[in-house]
């Protein structure tokens, strides 16, 4: 397993609760584990918020158990702390048991039982500064109600700091759709993995911010897991940064041939360029309708302009055959941004990937006419990566949009592994699936990439990185962090609702600077 400041898993509960009988398999006892759990976690909650007053809700299960040791670690610093059972003793779990005594022993009266109007639970609520959810955690599989959803509602009311220990209770962990009534955390801390309500919205946005606490899992046991997903971290993606030679010169570091523009959608050729450009290419040439070279050569100075055959500025059939003496010298290979629908363009876009033996990034206006024509796939199995939203996605295989965005990180899976090329299902999260079964999920990102354009620079992004040395794997991970975090950069000078896709050319030197200077020891 990678360390986890380079990348974090994602696992099922199901997967979770596998690991938690490995452990146990291999002599960690289950309340080793749980002691580590709510050790760790009360130091993130000590070294995150600056609280004095902690109202607890404790479960039977083993969230509830975390919880108590959370409970006695913050009295031991000092922290006053109200714990507060929401079933019976005699229904806890045996670890969790153990945890209540030795909590009684360290600070007897603690912990009580709530009462039926939860009247005792009320006044610790305003009496607190911080309240911890330590119900349910990744146990709870149908709505919550009694009691439970009671204590739910009044945390929810309140302005004190909400932390959720594991999962916000009344998410399911496995599932990003809401199912019903559900906790609203300023803070989740997460036993030592993600969970799917993890990263899948809208669940996420019941999270708040998300930190990890460490669990004390043999190191066997970890060697072994087979995730649901990986998140990268930053440093992973500067893990992922292809080495530039210091005697290295245009052609060491790779040419870009791009495919794109037509009349009325210049721009998406020359974000595309400019991004290739900006992520490192050492030569960027933009094959591009006749009629338009003008307008490229003018916006695009750095770029070399292949003028191609067209018509009313698209491009016609016979450009495909024009275009070879370009994709020979080429290294990598962009199509899409801007070529307009017109079926001639797309025997164009069909007959260029069928001819090409190099890495292909294949986005917008590229991916419609693969629609029919799926079998094209097979020619560039392991040499391509497709980078579709959902909407674009469904046109391939025939699926609704909703439904994709509801399952993408098992539709970037499928389709990856059954076609054999890298897919990227851009959305929240980007969801990056591999040929051999993987799936990345891009933790960067906000709400300024939801601009046209923004997809253009991306596939820019991407094959100036494969360009430069980047494995097509990586680049297609590194590509869509490093497109994401450019826009993470900016959202720290203006508002999220005014970024363009432009800035984002314009600040990714920064952002690559940034990720660059990140030590990865």
């Amino acid at each position: 397993m990678a360390d986890m400041n380079e990348e974090t898993l994602v696992l099922t509960s199901d997967n979770s609760r596998q690991i938690d009988q490995a452990a146990i398999d291999a002599g960690v006892s289950s309340q080793v584990l749980m002691e580590s759990a709510g050790r760790s976690a009360a130091e993130l909650l000590m070294n995150s918020l600056n609280v004095r007053r902690v109202a607890i809700a404790v479960g039977g299960g083993g969230n509830g158990g975390d919880a108590l040791v959370l409970a006695r670690v913050l009295y031991q610093h000092g922290i006053k702390v109200r714990a507060f059972a929401f079933c019976s003793p005699e229904d806890f779990s045996p670890s969790t048991g153990l945890m209540a005594e030795l909590l009684e022993k360290v600070s007897p009266g603690t912990l009580r039982v709530t009462s039926e109007r939860l009247s005792s639970f009320r006044e610790a609520l305003a009496w607190a500064d911080c309240i911890v959810d330590g119900l349910l955690g990744i146990g709870g599989d149908r709505p919550i109600s009694g009691r439970y959803a009671q204590a739910v509602e009044l945390i929810n009311d309140l302005t004190a700091k909400r932390v959720a220990l594991d999962l916000p209770s009344g998410l399911r962990a496995d599932q990003g759709e809401s199912i019903g009534l559900a906790l609203r955390a300023d803070l989740t801390i997460a036993m030592h993995f993600l969970k799917p309500a993890h990263v899948l919205y809208p669940a996420r946005s019941y999270c708040g911010e998300i930190k990890l606490a460490r669990v004390d899992y043999p190191s066997k046991v970890l060697t072994e897991i087979e995730p649901f997903a990986r998140v990268t971290q930053l440093c992973g993606a500067k893990a992922l940064l292809p080495r530039r030679a210091p005697n290295g010169h245009k052609g060491t570091f790779g040419r870009v041939l791009v495919l794109a523009g037509s009349r009325g959608m210049t721009g998406a050729a020359i974000l595309c360029c400019r991004g290739a450009l900006r992520s490192g290419a050492g030569v960027v040439t933009l094959a591009c309708p006749a009629s338009l070279s003008g307008i490229f050569e003018t916006a695009l100075p750095e770029v070399i302009t292949f003028p191609l055959p067209d018509q009313d500025g698209r491009l016609i059939p016979r450009a495909a055959a024009e275009m070879k003496p370009a994709l020979d010298a080429a290294d990598v290979l962009a199509v899409g941004p801007g070529l307009s629908r017109h079926p001639e363009v797309g025997e164009v876009v069909l007959e260029v990937l069928g001819n090409a033996q190099i890495p292909i990034v294949v986005d917008a206006d590229g991916l419609f006419p693969l629609a029919s024509c799926m079998g094209l796939l097979k020619r560039v199995a392991r040499r391509a990566i497709l980078t579709p939203h959902p909407g674009e996605l469904s046109s391939l295989i025939g699926r609704p949009r909703e439904e994709i965005d509801r399952h993408r990180i098992e539709v970037a899976r499928t389709f990856a592994s059954e076609h054999e090329v890298i897919t990227i299902v851009k959305g929240r999260p980007t969801s990056i699936g591999t040929p051999t079964g993987e799936v990345y999920l891009n933790p960067t990102g906000n709400t300024g990439l939801a601009t046209g354009g923004s997809g253009d620079v991306l596939t820019g992004i991407i094959a100036g990185l494969l360009a430069g040395g980047a494995s097509l794997e990586g680049a297609a991970i590194l590509g869509t962090y490093v497109h994401g975090y450019t826009a993470d950069l900016l959202a720290r000078e203006i508002a999220e609702r005014s970024i363009l896709p432009s800035d984002l050319i314009d600040a990714l030197p920064l952002a690559i600077a940034e990720i660059e200077r990140v030590s990865v020891f």
